[in-house]
């Protein structure tokens, strides 16, 4: 019929229009039996009223077609005839009663009063995540039973999902449904249809309900369905007639892109997202093939999640288990090792120990030959007449006696200070003393010098000349000569002279940068003390520390302040003067290069860094050593007694490498350690092993539907009307 004709009413539409026009909320006709009560809700094909049971009471469901005329018959037997097939399915609306022969025709089926799917939504809103999958579940093994029993349902939507008083859902309003060997084509409802169904050419195909599936749960979820929007809506209303309608529709869905709401909402996993996602697949082989697969992609996620907990608890209770046997295993490993170095620098300490004992006594006893070699001249009685003549040389007396006055220093030369050391008369006493550099012990020896009894020196030789002879100067205030801790002002009234053998305190040659010690004795003649003799020597040279890789002495000034902690000997000297270069300043100057002999009080070992070591970054002094440290005593004097032979203030210090003293509990540490790395792997291992097996086994295990109790439902109203499509003995819409 052409658009442009005026449109002729048939019969059938005329009693049509007659039903429609009769006044709101006033049933059509009367059903016997029923009391009709109030409306539910108006569909294309007729009305669904909610009516009570004369004879038992019970409050029923009465869908009323509109007139026979309307309408064709086949349209009412085939929702008939496949509620009929369903009839004893829990998961669909039940039938109760059918009036066929009635005008207009109805049937009976159970009411429900918590409405359809819909009207929850538009209360409620979107739902849950495990409400949502609860009902969606229930409408999945409905739709499973219709499919098995050749029905496909072909406008599956929330306003055709009904919910039973346990809010368990029932699918509803099989108006538009086919059954599989029907190759008619059917429409559903607008963004609830597969794109292919909306055509009215299209065969029924079971993946259309699939679609929907899909598309309800998503509406569930988000609070709408997919791929609807203001703009597609409005795109779809522009079309002119049902083929531009559909045509549009097809469109809409093809070209938009997947959505992707559902993916936003707190509680959906991975799993559920695929579902969705393969469920509404615009093409329809990228679908699931069937509902079966559906429920089977849903049993598979909650087969997961139930199982989620257990694996995890599979996995972390041995994880833990094992972390725990590593945290103990660590801090005993750690308590061990830790015992384990403690003993070991305990152990080196003690050889530290002995070792700067042994050090410090062959320092003494190297003390004590050099004390030795000075009283040996001192007790010569050809050296002390050349002495003698020396001093009482009138020439030279009177020399003295003005230098006494005077008391030149350093390099103060006076003419008398000139004329002394010039003078021909002292050459056979300063030759004596250059013999003393002949003798095979003198090799380590600085200088020899001799001082008459107010401190003038006399005669002196030394293994390097200086660059101002020190003869007739005056020396008194030294500590070789006055015997005090510390030497006195040059300015100083003349001290006592020492009355026995002597060690100097130390003292710096600005020459090399080298610390000196002086051994010096009295001169003696008839009683009387007529000088000094003495001779110089490097601390470095007279002590006889070998030093080794990884162990070796220095030697520190132990005296009170001003130098105590001063490093004297150390073997990076030895380095520096063997290169030709001095030894910094700094290291007598400067604080933070002494050693702080205070720690070596208590008797314990004492760990640290050598302070030479640390200015000199990446060295071989460079590291953690394990010091140990003795005073080194004056030699033992057969005039002087031995508990009052005391210090000489000098320290020997011996430092071990910490690292070479432990080495060996680190590398059977490091032994343990790869073991228990070992160990610990081949758990994993095993654990990774048998989890592979036991997960193996559990996908094997067949997971069936969830149980479900009873369902029931209500018809709801439609805000998406069903598309009807014209059937080749129908009527057109």
């Amino acid at each position: 019929m052409s658009l442009d004709e005026t449109q002729r009413q048939t019969p059938g539409q005329l009693s049509a229009a007659r039903h429609l026009s009769r006044p709101k909320g006033k049933p059509p006709c009367d059903i016997p039996g029923y009391e009709l009560e109030s409306l539910l809700g108006r569909g294309a094909y007729g009305e669904v009223w909610v009516a009570t049971a004369l004879n038992t009471g019970r409050r029923v469901a009465i869908k009323i077609y509109h007139h026979r005329g309307a309408l064709d018959e086949n349209l009412i037997s085939a929702e008939v005839e496949k509620l009929v097939f369903l009839s004893a399915d829990r998961y669909v609306v039940q039938l109760l009663e059918v009036g066929w022969t009635a005008e207009p025709p109805y049937y009976v089926m159970e009411y429900l009063p918590n409405g359809s799917l819909e009207d929850q939504l538009r209360r409620g809103g979107a739902m849950e995540v495990d409400d949502a999958i609860s009902v969606f579940r229930d409408v999945v093994i409905g739709l499973l039973h219709a499919h098995g029993k050749g029905i496909f349902h072909c406008d599956l939507k929330p306003a055709n999902i009904l919910l039973d008083q346990d809010g368990k859902a029932r699918i509803a309003d099989f108006g538009q449904s086919r059954l599989s060997n029907d190759l008619r084509p059917a429409l559903g409802t607008l963004f609830f249809m597969a794109p292919e169904q909306a055509n009215i050419e299209a065969t029924p195909d079971v993946r259309w309900d699939v679609y929907a599936l899909g598309a309800m749960l998503y509406t569930m979820l988000v609070g709408e369905p997919p791929f609807r929007s203001s703009s597609s809506v409005g795109e779809i209303d522009s079309s002119n007639g049902l083929r531009d309608r559909l045509d549009k529709y097809r469109s809409v869905i093809e070209n938009s892109p997947p959505p992707e709401e559902h993916k936003k909402i707190r509680g959906v996993d991975r799993e559920l997202i695929q579902i969705i996602d393969r469920s509404i697949a615009v093409n329809p082989h990228h679908r699931y093939h069937n509902a079966q697969e559906v429920l089977d992609a849903l049993n598979e996620r909650e087969r997961h999640r139930y199982r989620r907990p257990l694996i995890l608890l599979g996995i972390l209770g041995p994880a833990l288990l094992l972390m725990i046997g590593l945290l103990f295993g660590w801090q005993n490993y750690r308590t061990a090792m830790q015992t384990s170095e403690d003993a070991m620098v305990a152990k080196a300490y003690e050889s530290n120990q002995f070792a700067a004992e042994l050090a410090a006594t062959n320092v003494s006893n190297a003390i004590g030959d050099r004390f030795d070699e000075v009283e040996r001249l001192a007790h010569d009685p050809s050296f002390i007449d050349l002495v003698l003549e020396t001093i009482h040389d009138p020439e030279l007396s009177n020399l003295l006696d003005r230098l006494h006055k005077d008391r030149p220093t350093a390099a103060d030369q006076t003419p008398d200070r000139i004329a002394f050391h010039q003078s021909p008369k002292r050459q056979a006493l300063q030759k004596r003393i250059e013999a003393q550099f002949d003798l095979p012990s003198q090799k380590n020896t600085g200088s020899w010098f001799v001082a008459d009894a107010e401190g003038i020196q006399i005669a002196s030789q030394f293994d390097k000349a200086p660059t101002i002879s020190p003869i007739g100067g005056y020396y008194g205030y030294r500590t070789y000569f006055s015997g005090q801790m510390q030497d006195l002002s040059p300015t100083a009234p003349t001290p006592s002279i020492i009355t026995s053998t002597h060690l100097s305190s130390v003292f710096l040659s600005t020459a090399s940068g080298t610390w000196k010690v002086a051994m010096s004795t009295p001169l003696e003649s008839n009683g009387k003390t007529i000088g000094i003799v003495a001779m110089t020597v490097d601390v470095g040279k007279f002590t006889s520390l070998d030093p080794a890789k990884h162990q070796f002495a220095v030697l520190v000034d132990g005296r009170d302040e001003p130098n105590q902690g001063v490093i004297l000997q150390h073997p990076y000297f030895d380095d520096l003067l063997k290169a030709g270069k001095k030894i910094p300043i700094k290291y007598s100057q400067e604080d933070k290069f002494r050693i702080r002999l205070n720690r070596f009080n208590d008797g314990v070992p004492v760990v640290g860094h050598d302070p030479i070591g640390e200015d000199n970054p990446g060295g071989p002094y460079d590291r953690t050593w394990i010091f140990a440290a003795e005073n080194v005593p004056l030699p033992h004097r057969p005039e002087v007694a031995h508990e009052e032979a005391g210090s000489t203030g000098l320290v020997v210090v011996v430092q071990e490498d910490h690292e070479f003293a432990v080495k060996p509990i680190y590398e059977l540490g490091n032994q343990l350690s790869r073991q228990a790395l070992l160990a610990v792997s081949l758990i994993i291992l095993v654990v990774l092993t048998l989890w592979y097996f036991v997960l193996r086994a559990l996908r094997r295990v067949p997971t069936g539907a969830k149980a479900t109790g009873d369902t029931g439902s209500i018809v709801p109203s439609h805000e998406l009307t069903t598309i009807a499509a014209p059937l080749k003995t129908g009527v057109k819409p």
